[in-house]
């Protein structure tokens, strides 16, 4: 009897020492996981900081403020050449209050006389006008 008492305090030892080796390799499974999930960010955030970094110094150069300059407020350096594409003469004639409103007057006035037209139709030559833009 004392010989089986003594085989199952042996397997009962055996099986706590496989708990503890399980549990330290998963315990240790674990610790690299969050480490690697660590150096990721790591490198990540790193990456973001040098990408910042680089976008900082080319804003501060004197290129990225000309460009900035020409672009917005419509500055030109000395000896540069500027190409108009329409002269000063039409884009006063486009700019000019008056037309703005004499252009609105005339769309509200297209689209009063296509309500007109298409209030007096069925729904057929509704439908027909619509897709065809037949009358």
């Amino acid at each position: 009897m004392k010989k089986q008492y003594i085989f199952l305090f042996m397997i009962v030892v055996l099986f706590y020492m496989l708990y503890l080796v399980f549990s330290y390799k998963y315990n240790e499974y674990r610790i690299n996981s969050y480490i690697e999930e660590i150096t990721k960010l790591n490198q990540e955030i790193k990456s973001s900081i040098t990408e910042t970094e680089e976008l900082i110094d080319y804003k501060t150069t004197l290129a990225y403020k000309n460009k900035l300059l020409k672009q917005e407020q419509w500055k030109k350096s000395r000896n540069e050449k500027v190409m108009y594409l329409t002269d000063e003469k039409k884009y006063k004639k486009f700019t000019n209050p008056d037309f703005i409103e004499n252009y609105e007057k005339t769309i509200v006035k297209q689209v009063e006389i296509e309500n007109d037209e298409i209030k007096n139709k069925s729904n057929f030559q509704k439908w027909i006008y619509f897709l065809f833009k037949k009358t």
